[in-house]
């Protein structure tokens, strides 16, 4: 069967809802990371899911992982490809990897190339590479025109650690506009916060909540 680029941006959003749901860790949650400190935060942690389902590293776009690296799990069959917040030619490589990783020729038309985490925030918590995603048009924009930029601004965070992925990178993954703060939910993203809310076992509540105290933090200003 040959891949479509919507084929590929649907793997990649089930792939990481599949790790954050993963059964063995008895109804626990653990969130996937859109950015890492370190190689060993990949492939090392958490431990529950990488003993069963390990990663191998696949350094790309050239020899030096430390500039780029596909993550592979075989087992759960899925990649990604990680590029350091500083590269400017993520969009190139990003194509290169669809042809090398996936058979596509390149080009994305009718998407966008996006980072999980913010590039600015990265640079600033000293975190070495950051997950690579494949958006529908404008699905990133609006998101680093409004939480990114705050988070950034806000200037919170401990250098060096690894981040999971929180409620509202979840929105960006499934394609809904960032909210603002202090401005009502609108229609689209409650009906994302039903569904997510149902897909954890949670309550609609609580994911809302959630999503506003990510937003206070975001308008931080210290």
């Amino acid at each position: 069967m040959t891949l479509t680029l919507a084929d590929i941006r649907n793997r990649e959003r089930d792939a990481l809802l599949g790790e954050y749901l993963f059964p063995q860790l008895g109804g626990v949650q653990v969130s996937p990371y859109s950015a890492i400190g370190s190689i060993a935060d990949l492939t090392g942690t958490p431990s529950v899911i990488r003993a069963k389902h390990p990663l191998s590293i696949l350094a790309f776009p050239g020899a030096d992982p430390a500039r780029g690296f596909v993550q592979h799990c075989p087992s759960l069959g899925y990649k990604f490809l990680w590029l350091p917040p500083g590269e400017e030619g993520y969009l190139a490589i990003y194509r290169a990897y669809l042809k090398a990783h996936h058979g596509l020729e390149p080009g994305t038309a009718g998407f966008d190339v996006d980072h999980l985490f913010s590039r600015a925030r990265a640079g600033d918590l000293r975190l070495t590479h950051l997950r690579m995603v494949l958006l529908g048009q404008g699905e990133n924009r609006s998101h680093g025109a409004g939480y990114e930029s705050g988070r950034t601004r806000a200037g919170i965070g401990t250098p060096g650690r690894q981040r999971g992925i929180d409620e509202v990178m979840l929105m960006k993954l499934c394609g809904i506009s960032s909210p603002r703060k202090n401005q009502a939910l609108s229609p689209e993203m409650l009906a994302h916060v039903q569904r997510i809310a149902a897909l954890f076992g949670l309550s609609p509540m609580e994911i809302e909540q959630n999503i506003r105290d990510l937003m206070a933090v975001a308008a931080h200003r210290p």
